[in-house]
């Protein structure tokens, strides 16, 4: 005899989300697992007496959202360690020093100050500049600070530059850069530089309960997994002292960077495979691996094949030489293993596909080898067309619609990086796009996938600037970004992505039916409830 649901969901409009598009009236869930879907008599029929029957009133349910390239770290330090520098607080250079100012007041002395900034400040400033080293000196001689306006771009204090050895003669880093002014003196602005130079971590404990909290905001959008990228080596310490502890809210795929996180050896050695054993791997599993071919546009550091505007006979640089490239592709897939390659120039976009071509013909698809960042810009019919034929993942960003779109085109123009965003023509010629934010705090709702849907239908930015409204996408696939085609990008397809039998029952209740609203109403959805793994995990305390 079948055993009786654990739940049941009826009077809902479910969005399923299969293959078919399926629309159906209820489901039943046991053991963590959806068993069955279909019409509320159906579903009630597999009711017992102890079986919890929750009716959604008629509301929209769809499968757990998926952010396919997420930073818990970054949001962790940038939500619950750093202080608010943002824009929405601050109007200068002079402002940032005074916010600092009065929060190193409360820190002990040689502890760490961070200030959290956003993407393009220097042009929100009424100075014009990010602060520089003697700026930040005025927040204090006696702690060391940091502001950071991205992950790319980070100022220390005089003091940071001390302690983290930084001289006159201090190396740039392979894509990195370190400013110094026209006597060859470093400023204390680095791009690039953070993890070469050993910057402050945490400790694991605290980042540990600061990620807690940062899971807690995403379940109250809706999301319910991950495709994690661990920068540096605490954050992955973290992840997995939560998941030992039974204190993951979300399902998370990690993908650790290299070689900040982990050595080549951890991967050829299978010491990186067997920090995971024991995990119950449906809720933390390791996905792949994580490198940077360049640095960000936001830094001046991505590699281009024409000089920047602002920088004549200067074209960003590379990290790794091409065959230096190709062989950690084939690292990574002859362990089984994903390699996520982080690519924001055309140089390096080239570089990442031309590796994956490098594999012999039988392994190019058989594991999904991820580029970063390519189809935000610099997407030619033919790179798109290599693309497909590798069988290689785009990983572009639906959130960077509103906030880092205009940059782009301001920064290099539109004859350069061509269409921005061609989510329609990605999508068009098989390459579907996997929702995803790559939020590390810049703005306070990158993480939360419904203004990113709204703004992949609508194609216009914060600002109102309207994107090549032609590559739009349906409300359909706008949520299919963040549920089938997320799941398939971080290997899970699986296992969530969609409401069907035996799936894991990971599920959103909601304001509304993303596929049935306008469009302004898209980006103001919200969750009233969210499960995963058939629990409880957010309840909306609106009534």
């Amino acid at each position: 005899m079948t055993a009786p649901a654990d739940t049941c969901v009826v009077n809902a409009r479910v969005l399923t989300m299969d293959r078919d598009g399926t629309i159906a009236r209820a489901f039943a869930v046991r053991d963590g697992r959806f068993t069955a879907v279909g019409t509320d008599q159906e579903i009630l029929a597999a009711a017992g007496e102890h079986t919890r029957i929750l009716d959604a009133g008629g509301a929209a349910v769809v499968p757990g959202l998926i952010d396919a390239h997420s930073h818990l770290e970054m949001l962790a330090y940038a939500w619950e360690v750093a202080v608010d520098v943002r824009s929405t607080r601050v109007g200068s250079v002079r402002d940032i020093v005074a916010v600092l100012k009065e929060a190193a007041r409360e820190v002990p002395d040689a502890e760490w100050i961070l200030g959290q900034g956003e993407h393009y400040q220097h042009l929100k400033l009424a100075e014009g500049v990010y602060p520089d080293r003697h700026d930040l000196d005025q927040v204090s001689t006696t702690h060391p600070v940091i502001y950071r306006a991205s992950y790319h771009i980070n100022v220390f204090n005089s003091l940071a530059l001390e302690m983290l050895g930084v001289d006159d003669d201090t190396p740039d880093a392979p894509g990195g850069r370190i400013e110094r002014d026209d006597a060859g003196v470093a400023t204390g602005r680095t791009y690039d530089m953070f993890a070469p130079l050993n910057g402050p971590q945490a400790p694991v404990g605290v980042l540990a309960a600061a990620m807690r909290k940062t899971e807690l905001r995403y379940s109250a959008v809706g999301v319910t997994a991950v495709g994690d990228i661990q920068l540096h080596t605490h954050a992955l310490a973290a992840l997995i002292q939560n998941a030992s502890d039974g204190d993951l809210r979300l399902r998370a795929v990690a993908y650790p960077k290299l070689p900040t996180v982990l050595s080549r050896d951890d991967v050829r050695s299978g010491a990186l495979k067997e920090r995971f054993a024991g995990l119950d791997r449906d809720r933390l599993a390791l996905g792949g691996v994580k490198i940077f071919l360049d640095g960000g546009l936001t830094a001046g550091a991505a590699a281009l094949h024409e000089d920047y505007p602002q920088r004549p006979g200067y074209r960003g640089e590379l990290a790794y030489t091409d065959e230096e490239v190709c062989h950690l592709v084939a690292l990574a897939d002859e362990h089984g293993l994903q390699i996520a390659m982080h690519a924001i120039g055309d140089r390096a976009l080239d570089q990442a596909i031309a590796a994956v071509e490098a594999l012999p013909a039988h392994r190019r698809g058989a594991i999904r080898h991820r580029i970063e960042h390519a189809g935000n810009m610099f997407m030619t019919d033919k790179r798109i067309k290599r693309m497909s034929q590798a069988r290689i993942v785009p990983v572009p960003q639906p959130a960077f619609l509103l906030t880092t779109a205009v940059g782009y085109v301001d920064h290099l123009g539109t004859e350069r990086i061509g269409t921005v965003m061609p989510f329609r023509t990605l999508i068009d010629s098989g390459l579907p796009v996997p929702g995803n934010s790559d939020a590390i705090g810049i703005t306070a709702q990158q993480h939360n996938p419904f203004p990113a849907m709204r703004a992949a239908v609508e194609r216009r930015a914060a600002g109102g600037e309207l994107l090549d409204e032609q590559e739009a996408v349906t409300a359909e696939e706008a949520l299919r970004m963040y549920t089938t085609w997320a799941a398939h990008s971080i290997g899970m397809e699986d296992v969530i992505g969609s409401i069907e039998t035996g799936k894991a029952a990971d599920f959103v209740l909601l304001t509304a039916d993303p596929t049935a609203v306008s469009v302004t109403e898209l980006g103001h959805i919200e969750p009233t409830a969210t499960w995963v793994n058939g629990k409880e995990i957010y309840l909306s305390p609106r009534p």
